[in-house]
């Protein structure tokens, strides 16, 4: 008697399935991490501490990060890039957790987990995205992949303070750590198609510096990290700090100081496309990653004429022509990056890139708060923000002038 024939296996995911959980992933992610800087004045009220200390665990949430990227490159090789995407969407849950237990410590501490499982998620979804994208539109995938950012941003920008308003702001991490599990659960559908390319036998105890050092060994491609570096310090501060600018200083209600942050999130949204639309359509993404930080420039001094006075309608048009720069550069930064590196280090080179990042994501919240302690204005803190822009745009203009043109547009 013979055996029945096993049933035939379902059909893989195709390439939009991985794209939509992908975006899934990043957009519930990065509302994990925005949360709190969104009601940053409750949480302040709450546990009776000032609202500025929320720079100090968004810098610690960035340190946490750059242990991920540090120590984790290798993971993806050994255990598959889903299944570690997994592992940082498990750790997001673990943090959003820990933030809802009852004493402000728990605040700060939840910032481990939360920095560990955001600083896996983008080398991982690079490696996927690198296997799996047509190499014409390389730019506008990653591009696209990394609206999660600020469509993660607007989320907690609109969620958050009206959560926080009606039942209270613990109550909306608690949501997010549920949406974050049904993604642990969905991503399991196409695991065994995306990590097909795993070696179970991998060394884990690599060196955790080589990504650094393949960054580093490269002038175009440390010119354009430590630009990333510099960027994301304006990103990570309109994120931690345009609700408590308007909310504390301009006087807005937290709903409409809320509405500014959103109106920052959908210009990065909406940057991030275009930005690397026109990455694509130039075959230069120096040169546009170039006006882009002039734009940043720009738009970071004219924040110091922010005043009480200001309608809501005029502060939501500057802060997303202001987000559609600080949260725009990130879509066409990984794609050059990915470009850039050899073929074989795409993952690693992009965790060495973003060791840079999160250098500047680290650092910068702290610095803000101390300029906002020792000049006494926000206002005035957001229009220093034009020091890492100009700095990031010099290391562009440097960078592309020892890329000859037609490298910069090559396509793997």
């Amino acid at each position: 008697m013979t055996a029945p024939d096993p049933s035939p296996a379902p059909p893989a995911p195709g390439f939009a399935f991985l794209l939509f959980v992908l975006l899934a992933a990043q957009t519930v992610g990065t509302m994990a991490t925005t949360m709190m800087p969104a009601v940053a004045p409750k949480i302040a009220e709450t546990y009776g501490v000032s609202s500025s200390l929320i720079g100090y665990q968004i810098s610690l949430l960035a340190a946490a990060m750059l242990v991920s990227l540090v120590f984790g490159g290798n993971l993806n090789v050994r255990w598959g890039a889903c299944r570690v995407t997994q592992v940082a969407l498990s750790l997001l849950i673990a943090g959003c957790v820990i933030a809802v237990l009852p004493h402000v410590a728990f605040v700060f501490l939840s910032a481990i987990a939360l920095g560990l499982g955001y600083g896996l998620m983008t080398p991982s979804a690079s490696h996927l995205l690198a296997r799996f994208t047509p190499a014409r539109n390389r730019n506008l995938i990653f591009s696209f992949k990394q609206t999660g950012v600020p469509l993660g941003g607007i989320g907690a920008a609109v969620i958050t303070p009206a959560v926080a308003v009606a039942v209270g702001w613990k109550w909306a991490l608690a949501g997010t750590a549920v949406a974050l599990f049904g993604l642990v659960l969905l991503m399991q559908r196409g695991r065994a198609r995306w990590d097909d390319d795993r070696k179970p036998r991998a060394i884990s105890g690599v060196n955790p510096f080589g990504g650094i050092a393949t960054i580093w060994s490269d002038p175009a491609l440390r010119l354009l990290s430590i630009s990333g570096g510099c960027f994301v310090i304006v990103q990570i501060c309109i994120s931690t700090f345009t609700v408590v600018l308007f909310a504390e200083e301009m006087k807005f209600g937290l709903i409409e100081a809320g509405i500014v942050l959103m109106a920052s999130q959908v210009g990065g949204v909406c940057g991030r496309v275009f930005w690397g639309w026109l990455a694509d359509v130039t075959r230069n993404c120096f040169t546009v990653l170039a006006v882009l930080a002039g734009v940043m420039l720009v738009a970071a001094l004219l924040c110091v004429a922010v005043t009480p006075a200001w309608p809501v309608a005029a502060a939501c048009i500057l802060f997303f022509v202001f987000g559609s720069t600080a949260s725009g550069w990130n879509g066409a930064f990984l794609a050059e990056v990915a470009r850039l590196a050899p073929g074989h280090a795409i993952s690693s080179a992009t965790g060495g890139s973003l060791v840079f990042v999160n250098i500047g994501k680290m650092l910068g919240p702290i610095a803000f708060a101390n300029a906002y302690l020792l000049g006494g204005s926000y206002a005035l803190a957001f229009g220093l923000l034009a020091v890492p822009a100009a700095a990031g745009l010099w290391c562009l203009l440097a960078a592309r002038a020892g890329v000859p043109r037609a490298a910069a547009g090559d396509a793997r």
